[in-house]
């Protein structure tokens, strides 16, 4: 290296060396959250044993970075700076899109909803944005060049090139050891990149556990009646009006005799893959994780019973796997689909009403069949789920060119107008149900208010984003007075563990029989108060999951959604 002369050479490299370090600190200080409070939490609660690795796994993370951006070699900084800033630029984001620290069971929700991340990043521009800076800034504070150093010096700090890899060694230690949890307030600069080696490790080493054949005997093959299970989208059950007359959801309304009404519901999770697998899978909830691994599957259930089996999806249009699956759904599930119909061909808006077509012709063809669907409903980015032709609420966030709670809320109800209210009416024009029973409800709902996810979160999860409808059009008059008896037993305590073993019992399988493994149903009413899970159901790491209980008679209305009324409709073409 270059010598530097004197003592104003030395004061000049004391600078530039204190300089480069107080700017570390400073991009450390400002993208990290929670320290503090979490040493006063620790202290307050006498946790010695919890905090010491706690403030030992910051120092070793804080010199880790020293070291990677006085590294003397240009390559080695700039692998660790971008593992660095991009680690930095993921935490920061998701918590200021969430208000909530990233977790281990956040990156695996994210990882199986890859697929939907062009929406995503549409709907959470702004945060993406600032995540952006700051992996640029990230980047810039490791990668500029380090002040000169003495031979001595450079040598040590050359030996110290793997060292960021010891805090992500440890903080993913601490999570496994933990089960999931533990990561909170550790330094972001890392936290990433161990949470998502480590679900990368899980994901790549545990497998699939082996899914257990139908045991059970059907009273009587073939049924007489078809099932359609209809899955939508981000649907929050109060912004469904069944009144006649309303201005809301008026088509709706007009079809509320056709249903028995177990709403506001609760969904067995927040987050669209989690609520699908825990009901193709038929979860009981004495052991979500046992059960939602080794049941056999809705379709294992259909077929023995003499069900042609169909499954149709109108969110297809996003997925790039060669499969054309989602939401945990495999090969092994797959092969038991008679009829595997993904809609790639029409454009998102119209995606739910090619859907009510293919149940309308499904529904016509010979002997009894078993269909779930997902539909598209009121995916974000709301305005692209209808024609803007559509629009009924003013202003909406395409119109407004900003995301606020003004145009959110407008946005959204047009959506649910659009892909809930004006679909149903198509569907019950379309399709014959004389002989078919129906079962409505939606995966999740949506939190609409600014600076949260709108679902999928695993801190302390908003209610709104698990409260859904769950609406039923039964195929015969018996079958209605039944289902009305255990909506009076189920008031307030509806959710979606009671639907597999109800569908069970519209299979024909015996009622001794699904009392095994289900002590509730939609039929007989439930022992459990509302309450839905968050994050990982399959036990990856921990058997013990996040419940989260609901009021389901609380009001969680926004209030500028009362404010908020429908113009003059139109009659759109899409």
């Amino acid at each position: 290296m270059t010598k530097i002369a004197g003592g104003s050479g030395r004061a000049s490299l004391i600078r530039l060396t204190v300089a480069r370090l107080l700017l570390i600190c400073a991009f450390i200080a400002i993208t990290n959250f929670g320290f503090w409070q979490r040493i006063g939490l620790l202290t307050d609660a006498g946790r010695i044993n919890t905090l010491l690795p706690f403030l030992l796994i910051w120092a070793i993370a804080f010199v880790a970075v020293v070291a990677a951006a006085f590294q003397p070699k240009l390559w080695i900084r700039a692998a660790w700076g971008a593992v660095i800033a991009a680690s930095t630029a993921v935490a920061w984001g998701y918590y200021r899109a969430s208000q909530s620290e990233l977790n281990v069971f956040d990156i695996l929700s994210l990882w199986n909803a890859r697929h939907e991340a062009g929406r995503a990043a549409e709907f959470y521009g702004t945060h993406l944005l600032f995540a952006a800076i700051v992996l640029a800034a990230g980047f810039l504070v490791i990668v500029v060049p380090a002040a000169p150093l003495r031979a001595s010096v450079r040598t040590w700090i050359s030996r110290m090139a793997l060292l960021p890899l010891l805090p992500i060694f440890l903080i993913g230690g601490v999570v496994y050891a933990k089960g999931g949890g533990g990561s909170q307030s550790l330094p972001v600069q890392f936290v990433p990149v161990a949470l998502t080696s480590l679900a990368g490790a899980k994901i790549a080493l545990q497998g699939a556990p082996a899914r257990r054949q139908v045991e059970w005997q059907p009273v009587k093959t073939p049924p007489t009646q078809n099932i359609v299970i209809l899955i939508d989208e981000s649907i929050r059950a109060d912004y469904l009006d069944l009144t006649p007359g309303n201005p809301h959801t008026p088509r709706l309304a007009a079809l509320a005799n056709r249903f028995v009404n177990f709403g506001p519901a609760v969904s067995g999770g927040n987050c669209s893959n989690y609520s699908n697998a825990l009901l193709r899978f038929g979860a009981a909830r004495r052991d979500v994780a046992g059960t939602v691994n080794t049941n056999p599957t809705l379709w294992q259930y259909a077929k023995k019973a003499g069900y042609r089996t169909v499954f149709i999806d109108a969110q297809a249009g996003g997925i790039t796997n060669p499969g054309l699956m989602q939401n945990f759904m495999t090969m092994s599930e797959k092969a038991d689909i008679d009829s595997f119909q993904a809609i790639r061909d029409v454009a998102s808006n119209q995606a739910d009403f090619r859907l009510a077509e293919i149940i309308a012709e499904e529904l016509k063809a010979q002997g009894p069949v078993f269909i779930y669907a997902n539909k598209n409903g009121a995916h974000f980015p709301y305005d692209h789920s209808y024609p803007a032709s559509a629009a009924l609420y003013h202003p909406t966030m395409s119109e407004a060119g900003a995301d606020t709670m003004k145009s959110r809320v407008p946005s959204y109800r047009n959506a649910i107008a659009w892909s809930v209210d004006r679909f149903m009416e198509t569907l019950f024009e379309s399709a014959d149900f004389s002989n078919t029973n129906l079962l409505y409800t939606s995966d999740h709902g949506q939190a609409l208010g600014l600076g949260q996810l709108t679902h999928c979160t695993t801190d302390k999860p908003d209610p709104r984003t698990a409260l859904v409808p769950l609406l039923i059009a039964p195929s015969s008059p018996a079958l209605r007075a039944e289902l009305e008896k255990g909506a009076e037993f189920l008031r307030g305590r509806a959710s979606h563990f009671q639907i597999a073993p109800t569908v069970f019992q519209w299979m024909g399988y015996k009622h001794d029989d699904i009392a095994t493994a289900y002590d509730e149903s939609l039929s007989t009413g439930t022992p459990h108060e509302s309450a839905f899970t968050s994050g990982d159901v399959f036990g990856m790491f921990s058997n013990e999951l996040n419940w989260n209980s609901v009021d389901t008679s609380a009001d969680y209305m926004e209030p500028v959604s009362r404010q908020i009324l429908p113009q003059a409709e139109t009659d759109p073409q899409g």
